[in-house]
């Protein structure tokens, strides 16, 4: 009898070491690609950076769920230092990596300074993912390589996050669903594949500058600070429907490779299109804003201003091109006694020079 008690204590325990065990999962992500939020147990479980680190040392393979982990995660510790260049050494870490409903309570790097005077970068073999996340300092993915997808979906940014000069040689990179509430930059990064932006929240300002990759998904996200996306190149769709900026939308010396559409969306200060390159047909129907300067732009299709709100055309006038020939004039038509209402452009006839002539533009040929 003594002997069966025992038996059944035995079990109780392990079932309960079972139960703690899989509230910080090390499960291979190949034989669970997919984790749904109801696998994660309410309690996170505490750790600190350096077993983090130790991990991806000994070359294990880092799955973590629904953990709180403590101390900065500097992913540059993570392996043995090689140098590239004069200035520059790199760190590899060939297994992947892959964080779903965490809290960092440190700061997040893929860079830091190597012996107080190289800059050392990580380089990620395999995929990063970040998903659902919660970072309470600073995240720092400047010069970072990742060999496949990266993914922050869904993640919070308490302080300022920076991912310049990061290189994505994967085909669909998703930052979906992010909360930044402080500035977000994303400059100078190269992306071989699609990057997805679709439903983001900025507070802060936003620098896209001199970004290039194929399709753009900005689909209502919103920016509350100044937004640069000046000097881009978009190799495919460029979609900014639904997008909400609450001052000025920088998108000058971009090129749009693709087709840029812009519908049904609002820009409360000044849309810069200056020297921008539309190589496809652009959408911009049912959009709004206070004011537009689009001199030197170059169209190669007429685009679609159906029902476009413009209270204002800086210097009264800007001086676009077409088809590569001859500059043209588009500037706001002057208002009738009885008309107080800001330029709104509904259906008309197309002019001589393929351009849409509304009612409420002016929009001729420059001499």
């Amino acid at each position: 009898m003594i002997i069966l008690k025992k038996h059944y204590i035995t079990l109780a325990l392990l079932f309960v070491i079972s139960l703690f065990g899989t509230s910080c999962s090390g499960r291979d992500r190949s034989q669970s690609p997919e984790i749904q939020d109801s696998e994660v147990s309410e309690k996170m479980t505490e750790l600190h950076a350096s077993d983090i680190i130790k991990k991806i040392k000994s070359g294990k393979p880092v799955q973590l769920i629904n953990c709180m982990i403590w101390d900065d995660l500097d992913f540059t510790l993570c392996g043995e230092p090689r140098v590239t260049s004069g200035i520059a050494v790199e760190v590899d870490i060939e297994t992947p990596i892959y964080f779903h409903h965490c809290l960092f309570m440190g700061k997040v790097l893929g860079k830091s300074k190597f012996q107080d005077k190289f800059s050392c970068s990580t380089n990620f073999r395999r995929s990063v993912t970040f998903s659902n996340c919660d970072f309470r300092d600073e995240v720092d993915f400047t010069k970072v390589v990742v060999c496949d997808n990266i993914d922050f979906s869904k993640s919070t940014f308490s302080e300022s996050a920076k991912f310049d000069l990061l290189e994505i040689r994967g085909g669909m990179n998703r930052f979906y669903e992010i909360k930044a509430e402080k500035g977000f930059s994303f400059a100078s990064t190269y992306c071989n594949g699609n990057i997805s932006f679709m439903d983001a929240e900025f507070k802060g300002d936003v620098n896209f500058h001199r970004l290039i990759c194929s399709e753009l998904m900005m689909n209502n996200m919103s920016v509350d600070g100044d937004a640069i996306f000046s000097n881009m190149t978009i190799r495919g769709a460029g979609q900014f429907n639904y997008t909400k900026f609450g001052r000025d939308f920088d998108l000058s010396y971009t090129k749009f490779l693709g087709p840029l559409i812009m519908c049904h969306s609002e820009i409360k200060g000044k849309v810069t299109l200056t020297h921008c390159i539309f190589n496809s047909p652009s959408r911009f129907s049912n959009s709004s804003t206070h004011e537009m300067d689009m001199n030197e732009a170059l169209f190669f299709f007429a685009p679609d201003l159906t029902n476009v709100k413009i209270e204002k055309v800086t210097g009264g006038k800007s001086v676009y091109r077409f088809m590569a020939s001859e500059k043209h004039e588009f500037s706001l038509a002057k208002e009738d006694s009885d008309q107080k209402d800001p330029a709104d452009i509904s259906k008309g006839d197309v002019a001589e020079d393929s351009m849409l002539n509304r009612k409420s533009f002016d929009i001729s040929k420059h001499k």
